[in-house]
C-alpha cells in the first residue's frame, strides 16, 4: 500500500510540474548555454536608457535592436529570441529584417539574464538600429548613428578586444563624440559611395570610411568582415567640430543602383 500512494504522489508532482509549465510561455533553444550567441540583458538596458537620456539627438525614432549574419553559412531563417535566465524564458518577437524591442522585466534584471538567440557563440553582429521618421530610404541621419553609437557602447555591442584600453573607452561620459573611435555601420545594400548632405553644403565621405579597413587589426575579433560591402564609419569628432549638424544627412549610391 505504501507503495501505491508513493506511486501517486509521484505521479502528482509530474502532473502538477506539467501545469505550471503551460502557464509560463518558454521558447526552446537547441544547445548549451555556454554556446549560443547572446547578450546580457543588464548592459541592453542600461542602452536602453542611454537612449531615453539622449532622445533628443532622434526625437521622432524609435529604439530597436538588429542583427546580422557574422560569418558565411550563418542562417537567419528560424531565429528564436528569448530573455533566458535560470528562471526566466520570456519570448521576444523578432521581426523579417533581424530587428527587435526588449521588454523591461526587473525580475529578469536582477537575476542577470542574458539575451539570447538560438544561434552558436559568435554568429551574430548585434547592433542597435535607430531611425528618424521622413528620412529618406537611401540614407541615415547623423544624429541617430550618433546615438547608434553611445547606445551600443553603453549596451556592449560593440565588437572589440577586451583590453584595458578598451574598457576604459567604453567607461568615458561620450566616447562617440569626444574620441576619435571607429564604429562600424552596416548600410542597407552594398555601399558605392557615400555623400553627406546639409542644406547645400555636401561633401563625399572619403573612401577609406567605406567597407573597412584593407587587413583587419584582429579579424577573429572583428563583426563586420562578411558584410564589408556593406560597411561604413562615422567619424563624429572631426564631423560636429566642423559644424555638421544632428539633420546632416548620410546619402549612400549603392552599387546595385541603376546607372
Amino acid at each position: 500500500m505504501r507503495k501505491t500512494w508513493l506511486a501517486v504522489a509521484a505521479w502528482l508532482c509530474v502532473a502538477a510540474a506539467a501545469h505550471a509549465d503551460q502557464s509560463v510561455p518558454k521558447v526552446e533553444v537547441q544547445g548549451t548555454a555556454q554556446d549560443r550567441d547572446e547578450k546580457s540583458y543588464r548592459a541592453m538596458l542600461a542602452g536602453m536608457d542611454v537612449f531615453e537620456r539622449n532622445h533628443g539627438l532622434a526625437p521622432t525614432a524609435s529604439l530597436r535592436f538588429r542583427v546580422f549574419p557574422r560569418h558565411a553559412g550563418v542562417s537567419m531563417d528560424g531565429l528564436v529570441l528569448q530573455i533566458a535566465g535560470d528562471r526566466t524564458g520570456i519570448p521576444v518577437p523578432l521581426a523579417a529584417d533581424g530587428t527587435f524591442t526588449l521588454p523591461r522585466n526587473a525580475a529578469a534584471a536582477s537575476a542577470d539574464a542574458m539575451v539570447r538567440f538560438n544561434r552558436k557563440a559568435g554568429s551574430l553582429a548585434w547592433r542597435a538600429d535607430i531611425r528618424s521618421r521622413d528620412v529618406p530610404p537611401a540614407a541615415r541621419r547623423l544624429g541617430d548613428l550618433l546615438l547608434e553609437c553611445r547606445v551600443a557602447m553603453a549596451g556592449d555591442l560593440v565588437a572589440y578586444v577586451h583590453h584595458p584600453i578598451n574598457m576604459l573607452i567604453a567607461k568615458m561620459d561620450d566616447p562617440c563624440r569626444t574620441m576619435p573611435i571607429n564604429l562600424f555601420y552596416f548600410a542597407d545594400r552594398p555601399v558605392f559611395s557615400a555623400t553627406l548632405v546639409a542644406g547645400n553644403r555636401r561633401r563625399i565621405l572619403p573612401a577609406a570610411l567605406l567597407h573597412g579597413p584593407v587587413a583587419p587589426l584582429m579579424p577573429d575579433h572583428e563583426d563586420w568582415i562578411f558584410l564589408r560591402e556593406r560597411v561604413f564609419m562615422v567619424k563624429f569628432k572631426s564631423l560636429y567640430d566642423e559644424g555638421w549638424s544632428d539633420d546632416t544627412l548620410l546619402q549612400f549610391d549603392y552599387m546595385d543602383d541603376d546607372t
